[in-house]
């Protein structure tokens, strides 16, 4: 029998062990009962010290984050009211370590994406994948346009054909036999990127 790891099972042995040597103090003459039993007695005192001390710390901490938030939800109302004295000089905030609230920064249009590529999957299905912009503004969606080359050496228009939001996405369905081009164009509500390289495929 191995002796357990763990401070719950040494205890629950430490009261088998007691237990076992008052009711049965011949047959183990060896060992003083009274040594084991009054550290026992000690560790039993130490831990309801310590539970009781945890108690306490869970309380003081709980006592401690009420307080915080009461603060912080002040300082907040303060900091609001003194925006509203200082709004004809608000340089005065820097008095009470506040600062005046920044002008809004104007959402950029996203920069252009990379690495456009294509991987054909199959009859009619085909994989595109790209890198976000390096640049620009944050990007709402992309949009996969497509032309085709109807007869030789001439191109339809460009027509949109997927709009997404990850950077990559499989096109199924798609025209056979002939020579397909692709374009992928970050944007957002601030405009368009510049459009990516073309991809050609023939599905």
């Amino acid at each position: 029998m191995k002796f357990p790891h763990n401070e719950s099972s040494i205890n629950t042995l430490a009261y088998t062990i007691n237990a076992g040597l008052a009711a049965h103090p011949t047959d183990f003459p060896s060992i003083d009962p009274t040594g084991l039993a009054g550290l026992h007695t000690e560790y039993m005192a130490a831990w309801t010290a310590a539970t009781e001390a945890k108690a306490a710390y869970r309380q003081a901490i709980a006592e401690k984050n009420a307080r915080l938030n009461a603060m912080t939800k002040r300082m907040k109302s303060d900091l609001k009211l003194a925006e509203v004295d200082c709004i004809e000089d608000p340089q005065k905030l820097y008095e009470i370590g506040w600062a005046p609230k920044s002008a809004p920064t104007p959402l950029a249009a996203p920069g252009q994406v990379d690495g456009f590529i294509a991987v054909v999957q199959g009859p009619g299905s085909i994989l595109l994948k790209w890198n976000k912009p390096a640049t620009g503004g944050r990007v709402s969606n992309y949009i996969i346009r497509r032309r085709i080359q109807e007869t030789a050496g001439e191109f339809s228009d460009w027509l949109v054909v997927e709009s997404c939001f990850n950077i990559e996405t499989e096109l199924i369905e798609q025209p056979r036999g002939c020579q397909l081009e692709y374009t992928v164009t970050a944007t957002n509500p601030a405009g368009d990127a510049l459009v990516s390289n073309t991809v050609s495929a023939v599905l």
